[in-house]
């Protein structure tokens, strides 16, 4: 008895980007899956020094993603229109799709997440916009509710939170199709076509195609409840005869805060083929609801503040632990955790080598001293320990290179540790007024350059050196165990 095919799919044509690509960058995940970043980049920016892989972090990037069995191409004349607004674009090929590698984990739409993350912090993204469609909408509800801190707008296209939220023909006729992918997996043979030449997939791919199919018949199993923590601006959007049906469209609207929903007229569910130009008013719409950026600005010590070293005898050492203690007990994205970062003694080490400077208030300050009583507002140790390591650390980021920057003698750059201010103080610009000590540090030691890393989950430490003025490197792999951060860190420079 003859072999029958499985059902072949021939995707409809698509535009790709017209756009010239600034980097492919291939991001390495701990199963051994390997996530293929695509970015583009405004016109006039490249893939250097202050803008790695294509992405200044003045203007947040769009994160795109795709849906399932597709490529990140189907965006293209959405990522025209991004790149024409003066926006950068990370296009992911989600795992197991397009360039991307399967890994051995168990494929879910939770690891896909996952995978996004990764990919952000492999590029030192710390903030994005996202615009998902169909599976990359599923993942798009994901980030916005685990990574919020993160995701500063959603746009999701023809998304669901259950398989319920599509026609029951639509899951039955999609399990057939995994069930006879998987059979030709088994039975198959490389090089088959139709009768009218349309190859079909090969025993591989046929077992790719089934388990991403199976995928759309077991999962998502999102919560609507979930969703209200969700605080970012929102927009839902479908075709009018869009394949996710209408209810479960309004689910998603009424559990998300302040959601907008906008139905295409004459549109099905390939938004981003059909209706490209729509898609993209959609999400410029939705960006402008929260554009954050971080313009260029002078770095400056706020009027009431003072800088100075300090001291290395009486209750300093003590107030300098309290000081970081209360750091890490603030919810926020810097990810210390008590007696883990800093080390222990670290900080008292740095202070006994007269490393510190530290913001206060001006009327505590007096001759370059602070009084005894004086409230220490945040702190920074210099020193000429400028080394971030080799990008050598155990991890999957291992061996993808050290620090690109420069190479200068030890005299010639001062390295920045441990700046950080009281989250009481929240609002007053110790973090400027800290940049202003460690420059001052950085020229008192004779250096030509100041170096620091911070890690890409800490959004205020990298939108702050991005306004001021630093020159951010490529993102190198120095994991800290026992920290819940991604291991990748921005390298940032300031040469004096």
């Amino acid at each position: 008895m003859p072999v029958s095919f499985p059902p072949v799919h021939v995707p409809r044509p698509y535009a790709l980007p017209a756009t010239p690509l600034a980097a492919r960058v291939e991001c390495p995940m701990p199963d051994g899956a390997v996530i293929v970043a695509w970015t583009y980049a405004p016109a006039g920016v490249t893939d250097a020094p202050g803008a790695p892989f294509g992405l200044d972090l003045a203007v947040p990037p769009v994160l795109m993603l795709h849906g399932n069995g597709e490529e990140h191409g189907i965006f293209g004349p959405v990522i025209d229109a991004v790149c024409a607004s003066g926006r950068p674009v990370i296009a992911l090929d989600s795992r197991a799709q397009g360039a991307s590698t399967r890994g051995t984990d168990q494929l879910t739409y939770e690891l896909m997440a996952a995978d996004a993350v990764e990919a952000c912090a492999r590029l030192g993204a710390p903030q994005v916009h996202v615009l998902g469609f169909s599976d990359g909408g599923i993942l798009g509800l994901l980030l916005a509710r685990d990574w919020g801190a993160h995701v500063l707008s959603l746009t999701a296209l023809g998304a669901n939170l259950t398989p319920a939220g599509l026609p029951r023909e639509d899951t039955d006729w999609m399990a057939f199709a995994a069930a006879e992918n998987r059979r030709w997996a088994e039975q198959g043979w490389e090089g088959a076509t139709l009768e009218d030449g349309t190859p079909v997939p090969s025993p591989a791919e046929s077992a790719r195609i089934a388990e991403l199919l199976q995928l759309m018949v077991e999962n998502p199993r999102i919560e609507a409840a979930s969703l209200a923590t969700v605080n970012c601006p929102v927009t839902v959007m479908v075709g009018e005869f869009d394949e996710i049906l209408p209810e479960e469209t309004d689910r998603i609207v009424s559990a998300i805060p302040g959601a907008t929903k906008v139905v295409e007229p004459g549109i099905d569910h390939n938004l981003p083929k059909m209706a490209p130009g729509a898609v993209a008013r959609e999400l410029l719409a939705t960006v402008e609801r929260n554009d954050v950026r971080h313009p260029a600005r002078a770095a400056r010590v706020p009027e009431g503040l003072a800088v100075c070293r300090v001291p290395v005898e009486g209750l300093w050492a003590e107030r300098l632990d309290a000081l970081y203690e209360r750091v890490a007990a603030e919810p926020g994205t810097s990810g210390w955790v008590r007696d883990v970062w800093p080390p222990a003694g670290m900080a008292r080490e740095l202070l006994a080598s007269g490393a510190y400077w530290g913001a206060f208030e001006a009327s505590s300050v007096s001759g370059g001293t602070p009084s005894d009583d004086a409230e220490l507002l945040g702190a920074v140790a210099v020193n000429r320990d400028a080394h971030m390591g080799d990008g050598g650390a155990p991890g999957h980021g291992s061996g993808l290179g050290g620090p690109s920057w420069e190479g200068l003698g030890e005299k010639d750059v001062a390295g920045w540790h441990l700046l950080a201010a009281d989250p009481a103080a929240r609002g007053r610009g110790v973090g400027d007024a800290l940049v202003c000590a460690g420059l001052l540090a950085s020229r008192e030691l004779g250096a030509r350059s100041a170096r620091l890393n911070t890690n890409v989950a800490n959004v205020p430490g990298n939108c702050l050196y991005a306004s001021l003025g630093f020159t951010r490197h490529r993102p190198v792999w120095l994991p800290y165990p026992g920290l819940p951060l991604p291991g990748w860190s921005n390298l940032w420079e300031m040469r004096l």
